[in-house]
């Protein structure tokens, strides 16, 4: 069945790449899109056949969770908005023209890795790793990416909240990246 539902998953269109592991308890089915393809509609053919293969049922069960937390941050351009599901978090990062979400694992490292992700696709810039997650002993959550030549950090308190702090720390270390990423461009054409 795996080497068919691939096959079949390979054949929507916008699908640049699949990989499907059912076997073990942290496998799964990993999509990655061509560039400009329609998410919504490739994520609706792709739940379709799920339910066909009866990967997934045809509705999907209703999440019950406290509430969650919409990190407006304007002087960023964006929304992060962290919602925790069974077994971890959904992030989505909105700006007024695009929106992008990840389903991760219930980990700090994981969801400001899905909010890094989904930060840099509505931005248009390309992804970064997030290489450390901390708390200090001053209440600071420090974020460090890296682009994989410039390593850079970003950090907010966690008075106002958790969710809110790892929004504004990833998208500090973000900015601070864009930045010396843009600089050191900018030395090598000069």
């Amino acid at each position: 069945m795996t080497s068919s539902l691939s096959t079949r998953l390979q054949e929507i269109p916008g699908v640049a790449s699949v990989v499907v592991d059912l076997t073990d308890s942290g496998g799964g089915i990993n999509v990655r899109l061509e560039p400009g393809a329609d998410e919504s509609l490739v994520m609706e053919k792709l739940h379709s056949l799920l339910v066909a293969y009866g990967v997934r049922s045809p509705r999907p069960p209703q999440l019950q969770h406290s509430r969650s937390e919409r990190a407006t941050n304007s002087e960023f351009g964006v929304d992060v908005e962290i919602t925790p599901i069974s077994g971890g978090a959904r992030v989505e990062v909105t700006t007024t023209n695009v929106r992008s979400f990840r389903v991760v694992a219930a980990s700090p490292i994981a969801i400001a890795q899905g909010v890094s992700d989904a930060w840099c696709q509505v931005i248009g810039q390309i992804p970064v790793e997030v290489v450390n997650v901390s708390v200090g002993d001053d209440g600071m959550l420090a974020v460090s990416i890296s682009n994989g030549e410039i390593e850079t950090k970003g950090s907010a308190s966690v008075e106002a909240g958790w969710k809110d702090a790892l929004a504004r720390a990833v998208g500090g270390a973000l900015r601070a990246s864009f930045a010396a990423t843009t600089q050191s461009k900018l030395a090598v054409n000069t």
